[in-house]
């Protein structure tokens, strides 16, 4: 019993030295080691968010993208260097076309999405064709009879019009690309003179002028006359009954007119029409029969707007 204890004692010591040994071994093995040890993965939730590094100057970026609409920033049109910068801001309307110089005329508007008013004086309408043209001049704000030679820049204001009228003006007095601003009382100019287009005969009541106060007011049947007066038209004669009325008179024959009428009405806020009369004092036609481009152009000869009819 004695003998087998002994035995089993020098082979745990054997056990022990050899396990000792091994793990010497294997230490010294280890900086040799060819296994490549193993990575932890990050999740991508985890790492730094990827920064915006901004585009060479001479590479095309894409624009942002939004439920897959592909929004784009406008550009302006640069592919014709003869459209002028009031391109949009002023179209032509209508052209009347005619055998007599004085019925043919154009019609230009500005634009009611305009933020500013436009100066039409220096621009040029011409034929895209044989290229000849006529250029608009200055006017009148508030033309009076004794006016000559326009002085005012012709400026549209948004939604404004202009007529551009071939011939001479019916008044007489107006330098070439000359002309006026319509207002409530031109209907009086009317008188006795055809204006292509007809003139508003819009102008107030002779009624509702300033009547005169005592000693001088009107009658009862002075009123009655005067309520029976067209509007925009200078009385001849009065009733006979009236003959002798001489507050009647002077307020019939005196008063309305259409000096009196810019006297009594220019302050109105509806004075101005908003359109105005362009004379070019030709004695022949500007536009052919047929085949015909109509141009408007700015002072340097870009194009505005054009119309064209024949072809």
């Amino acid at each position: 019993m004695d003998d087998i204890k002994w035995f089993a004692g020098v082979l745990l010591v054997f056990g022990i030295i050899w396990l000792n040994g091994k793990t010497h071994q294997t230490e010294r093995q280890a900086p040799h080691a060819t296994s490549t040890p193993k990575m932890m993965v990050i999740p991508a939730s985890a790492k730094n968010p990827p920064r915006t590094v901004p585009a060479p100057a001479n590479t095309a970026v894409p624009p942002p993208q939004t439920n897959g609409v592909i929004y784009q920033t406008p550009v302006a049109d640069t592919t014709s260097t003869n459209l002028s910068p009031l391109r949009g801001a002023l179209t032509i309307t209508s052209l009347s076309r005619s055998t007599s110089v004085d019925r043919e005329y154009v019609v230009i508007q500005a634009s009611t999405k305009n933020n500013y008013d436009v100066d039409i004086s220096g621009l040029a309408i011409r034929s895209g064709v044989s290229l000849s043209g006529q250029s608009v001049g200055k006017g009148w704000k508030l033309y009076f009879l004794e006016n000559v030679g326009g002085t005012d820049p012709i400026r549209l204001k948004p939604g404004n019009r202009a007529y551009l009228i071939s011939g001479r003006s019916p008044m007489g007095v107006f330098a070439s690309g000359d002309g006026f601003e319509e207002n409530l009382c031109s209907g009086f100019l009317s008188k006795g003179k055809t204006f292509a287009p007809s003139l508003s005969l819009q102008c107030p009541a002779p009624k509702d002028y300033p009547l005169p106060l005592q000693p001088n007011a009107l009658s009862d049947a002075c009123y009655d006359f005067v309520k029976t007066i067209p509007r925009c038209t200078v009385p001849t004669s009065i009733p006979k009954s009236l003959q002798s009325d001489g507050s009647c008179q002077a307020f019939v024959f005196n008063r309305i007119n259409y000096s009196q009428c810019v006297n009594n009405f220019k302050d109105s806020p509806r004075f101005f029409s908003g359109e105005w009369r362009v004379y070019f004092g030709r004695s022949t036609t500007l536009w052919r029969t047929n085949r015909e481009i109509v141009e408007l152009v700015d002072a340097d000869g870009k194009l505005i707007d054009s119309r064209k009819y024949g072809y």
